[in-house]
């Protein structure tokens, strides 16, 4: 067989092949959601893995108990709040890591109790940048929290005007020094919005990665090339809609295929070509042709 012949034949099954209405994956009681996988109790959420009792989150990983939320990383109790990482009982925040109990900050870092900051790292009682006692802040907050959100906003505004801009947001890497949101990876380049990933290239929201390039919307991958929407897979191509799969290419909504070339909406298969059973021997052989017209 040919690759164009191939082609042809994989085109075919997807053509008669419907979309799946939703694309969930190991996931509980999650009504009006898509694109979510491992988790539990959501609604209104999309592009979510491993997230539980949530409502109205896009793109979260490991985000618990929170509303509203976009970008949000291993989080819990959060409200209107995007791009954090590891930040507990907390609302209104923008690019955040590692913050508890606080409230309409930006670019802030290890810190709790904070209120309004701008660019604040390793502090604690703090109102719109300015340093209180504890008994100060726990005072003064009462007043602070019953203004409206608009005149709060404005306060910040003025202060994120005096700051420059960080060009890369970035923590815990090493040697990855291109791309933005980046955080826990190895030896990658041209990542984006990408954590715990090793010897990776151009990945976009993507996580766990090992060896693997152009992915997107993955997470658990590892020698993995072309993939989006798909996880748990090793030593896959062209992969899209899928997850646990080995040793395979061409695969589009599928689950626990191994060894398969162009499966379209398969489970549990093995050394298949297009949907047709071989043997070892003959799959190895077939399918070496045709990739090797490709």
């Amino acid at each position: 067989m040919t690759a164009e012949e191939f082609f042809k034949e994989l085109k075919r099954l997807v053509d008669q092949t419907p979309p799946a209405p939703v694309h969930q994956v190991n996931t509980e009681n999650s009504e009006l959601t898509d694109h979510v996988y491992y988790c539990k109790n959501l609604t209104y959420c999309f592009d979510c893995v491993k997230c539980q009792d949530s409502i109205y989150i896009y793109d979260c990983v490991n985000t618990v108990n929170s509303v509203d939320c976009d970008y949000c990383f291993e989080s819990e109790l959060c409200y209107e709040s995007v791009d954090t990482f590891k930040c507990f009982n907390c609302n209104f925040l923008e690019d955040c890591r590692n913050l508890t109990d606080s409230d309409f900050c930006v670019w802030s870092t290890n810190s709790h109790d904070m209120f309004g900051c701008v660019s604040m790292h390793n502090k604690s009682f703090c109102i719109f940048n300015r340093q209180l006692t504890e008994e100060q802040y726990r005072t003064e907050i009462k007043k602070y929290k019953s203004w409206p959100p608009e005149k709060i906003f404005a306060e910040v505004e003025k202060i994120r005007a005096t700051l420059p801009v960080t060009q890369t947001h970035e923590a815990n890497n090493e040697n990855s020094s291109y791309g933005d949101y980046v955080y826990f990876n190895k030896n990658c380049y041209m990542c984006f919005d990408a954590s715990h990933n090793k010897d990776c290239g151009y990945l976009y929201d993507c996580g766990n990665h090992a060896t693997s390039y152009d992915s997107t919307y993955s997470t658990a991958q590892e020698l993995c090339y072309e993939s989006a929407d798909s996880g748990h897979c090793f030593n896959c191509n062209y992969i899209v809609y899928s997850g646990n799969c080995q040793d395979s290419s061409y695969v589009i909504n599928s689950l626990n295929v191994k060894n398969c070339l162009g499966a379209v909406n398969r489970t549990h298969a093995e050394y298949e070509i297009l949907h047709r059973k071989y043997s070892k021997e003959d799959y190895e052989r077939i399918s070496k042709e045709i990739l090797s017209d490709i």
